[in-house]
This record gives structure tokens, sequence and C-alpha cells, in this order.
């Protein structure tokens, strides 16, 4: 890779998409959510916060410098490689002892988000998020829908332990990956300012909702299992439906 080449990993990784960028949508999440502190992150919290600075990275936002790497128009940025380092990150961080819905709903989020490929013919982030189509998007929307709901159950955040620091970050790293492929690509000046604001926004939105239904997540409501286990389900079905001829 050319010096400017590294310089933009370099940027993505420190800065944005990752980096400072990630810990600033981590602290909004401690602060909605109201995520108990904890103890200090100890060598799988730091595990986990490396991952889950690596997959947000890997994220297409609006303005990433992976866009302004080889080949024109950007380097590839594979969802699936990105979701396997959040997945490994929130693992790290998520307490035991996991149940068999905590289980089926990592099973079920990662065949919806693979299925995803079908949509974009690849597992490009941008080529799924540019997708045209409205069952494509029903597709995207279903997904995206099911791993928000599925992510508090799973990792439990607010459960006091390990680093409310790791928490957090893979908290966020979920959102910045996950809601990616809702953001139309190549946004330029002045509207791909107004998708990262609106990111921000969701965010911001999303930890309110954690702080609202902790309780609930807690301690697994089957109300919100079966509403994870639908959206999955049927952003699978979408996404084979989409890629038909």
């Amino acid at each position: 890779m050319d010096p400017l080449g590294l310089l933009l990993e370099i940027v993505a990784l420190a800065v944005y998409p990752g980096g400072l960028f990630l810990g600033a949508l981590a602290w909004i999440t401690w602060r909605g959510a109201g995520l108990p502190r904890g103890g200090p992150p100890d060598a799988r919290g730091l595990a986990a916060i490396g991952a889950a600075i690596v997959g947000a990275a890997m994220a297409p936002l609006p303005g990433t410098p992976a866009a302004s790497l080889p080949p024109p128009g950007g380097a590839t940025p594979n969802l699936v490689a990105a979701v396997l380092l959040v997945v490994v990150a929130g693992s790290l961080i998520a307490p035991d002892p996991w149940s068999q819905s905590r289980r089926a709903l990592v099973a079920l989020d990662g065949i919806s988000i693979v299925l995803l490929g079908l949509v974009g013919a690849s597992f490009s982030t941008t080529d799924i998020s540019g997708a045209t189509g409205a069952i494509s998007s029903v597709a995207r929307i279903l997904t995206v829908a099911g791993v928000l709901v599925a992510l508090p159950i799973v990792v439990k955040p607010h459960a006091a332990i390990g680093s409310l620091g790791a928490r957090s970050i893979v908290v966020a790293a979920s959102l910045v990956v996950v809601l990616a492929i809702v953001i139309p690509p190549a946004q330029r000046w002045p509207v791909a300012p107004l998708w990262v604001v609106g990111l921000v926004a969701a965010a911001g939105l999303y930890a309110v909702l954690l702080r609202l239904g902790r309780a609930a997540t807690r301690r697994e409501h089957p109300s919100l299992v079966v509403i994870a286990f639908m959206c999955s389900i049927a952003a699978s079905v979408t996404a084979v439906i989409a890629a038909r001829p």
C-alpha cells in the first residue's frame, strides 16, 4: 500500500469511522442507556475494543477515508468481515451462561446478513446498500431491525460486569456496521454530513430505547425474542425473493 493509503487507513482506525468517532458514539450510548460502570478493562475487554474499532473502521460511512483507497471508488468494504469482528467483540464481553435464545438470535441474524449478499450480488456493504428496488430496501430494513432488537439480549450491556468502555464501544460499533447498510453509497457534500448527523441521532435514540427496555432485555422477554426472530426470518426470506431474476 502506498503512503497515502496507509495514512488513510490510520485515519479510518484512529479518527473516523473508528477511533474518536466511535468513542463519541460509545459515550452517547453510555449516557443515554445508563450503562453501569463495571470494572477496568481486562485482556478480553481490550481485545473486544480492538476488534470493535477495526470492524467499525470498515463501515463505508459518508466521507470515510476508505473511499479514497484504490480501486477507483474506494476499497471494498466487506460486510461479513466487519460483522464477524463485531460478533467476536460482542462474544468477548457478553456474560455467561448463554441461553438457547441468545445462540439462536446470533445464528438467525448471521444468516440474514449473509443472505443480503444475494441482494447486492456481493458481500460489499456499498453494493448491498446501493441495491435498487423496494424489496431490497425491505430486506435491509428488516435485517437492521432484527439485529437492533437482538443486540441488547445477546450482548447484555446492562450487566455490571467487565469494562464499561468495552460494552459501550461494542454496542456503538454494532450500530455503525449495521446502519451502514441502509445509508445510500457515494453521498457527497452537503448531503453526506447530514447522514452522519442522522447516524449520531439514531445512536442517541437507540441508547434511550436501551434504557427504557433494559428490564425486558435483561430477562430476555419472550416478546422481544420473538420480534427479533421474526425480523431475521422475514429479512432472509425477503432477501431471497429480491435476488430472484
